[in-house]
């Protein structure tokens, strides 16, 4: 099976680090940054991946918290150099784990030095682990290194599955800790009913990939990164509008001291920290006092945050 590569190199000989790194959260870029300083002498540093988790491909159902392009950047923002990758289907998933290892880092990655998670496992039905890799390390002479985890502040395992369930959560805040960044989503702006411009705060409604996982329902303190790479700070509403009996759910994103017909555009959204539940008001007018109380907490929020180049980092 041919692979796909982004900024493929000839070099003949490569560290290659191995994972999902859906997310690319603490855990993932400590063993990124492992592969990149292993990289071996005149080669390359290489990342072996997949479109879609494997997990969630066998159950039909996908909940990511990054795309696959956000993916490729967070990646070689740790100094990855190349990105090589399948499309996970019925083909890789028969594969043998040691014809993974012959076929794929071997033959065609040309690994010279392996780098994975202390519970990597590949092949059919998961038969290769660590200890499998271990033993094709030895008969075929190639390095191995095995990264150990990564917990947080409260001793809890960094991992994909739990920053999936926090940012469902709405907890952000402990999200972007796991993250090591605040959650982000790029969408693309479309038209909605107007009830914001019509309440006095006009809100660009995000369609945004219903493959991601998006932060529970709430309102939430975001920082919003318009097209040209101005940062402008919003306040954002993910709920289905039960003040007007809606149905779908929606993401509509008030930008503060800022407006302009941003439909068609597409737009980054940080959320920084959430700020209420979403409430069903017994009338517009009673919404209309409330986001303007938001808009206040907002500011006086907004003076915790630091900002990097147009954008809210943690500090």
């Amino acid at each position: 099976m041919e692979l796909n590569w982004i900024n493929r190199t000839n070099a003949s000989a490569r560290s290659v680090a191995l994972g999902t790194f859906d997310g690319v959260h603490r855990g993932h870029q400590k063993l990124l940054e492992t592969a990149a300083a292993l990289r071996p002498r005149g080669g390359t540093s290489a990342v072996f991946t997949f479109d879609y988790p494997p997990e969630q491909y066998f159950r039909g159902q996908f909940r990511l918290i990054s795309s696959f392009p956000a993916r490729v950047k967070l990646i070689q923002s740790c100094g990855i150099q190349e990105v090589t990758w399948l499309p996970f289907g019925p083909e890789i998933a028969a594969l043998e784990a040691q014809e993974f290892v012959g076929q794929i880092l071997l033959d065609q990655l040309k690994a010279e030095h392996i780098i994975c998670g202390f519970n990597y496992r590949f092949g059919r039905g998961r038969a290769g682990d660590v200890d499998f890799l271990k033993e094709q390390a030895r008969r075929h002479g190639f390095e191995l290194t095995v990264v150990s985890s990564v917990h947080a502040a409260t001793g809890e395992l960094v991992s994909s599955t739990t920053i999936r369930r926090l940012l469902e959560e709405g907890r952000v805040e402990q999200a972007a800790e796991y993250l090591g960044r605040f959650p982000d989503y790029q969408g693309k702006v479309v038209r909605g009913q107007g009830r914001g411009r019509k309440l006095g705060f006009p809100t660009a409604n995000l369609q945004i990939d219903p493959l991601l996982v998006l932060p529970g329902e709430g309102v939430y303190l975001t920082w919003c990164v318009l097209p040209g790479g101005l940062g402008v700070p919003a306040v954002t509403s993910i709920g289905r509008n039960p003040t007007f009996a809606g149905k779908l759910q929606t993401v509509e994103v008030y930008l503060l001291d800022f407006e302009a017909d941003l439909y068609g555009e597409s737009l980054e959204i940080q959320f920084l920290q959430r700020m209420r539940d979403i409430i069903r008001y017994p009338n517009p007018e009673a919404l209309q006092d409330q986001i303007s109380l938001d808009v206040q907490k907002a500011r006086q929020l907004l003076l915790h945050f630091r900002l990097q180049d147009a954008r809210v980092v943690l500090k």
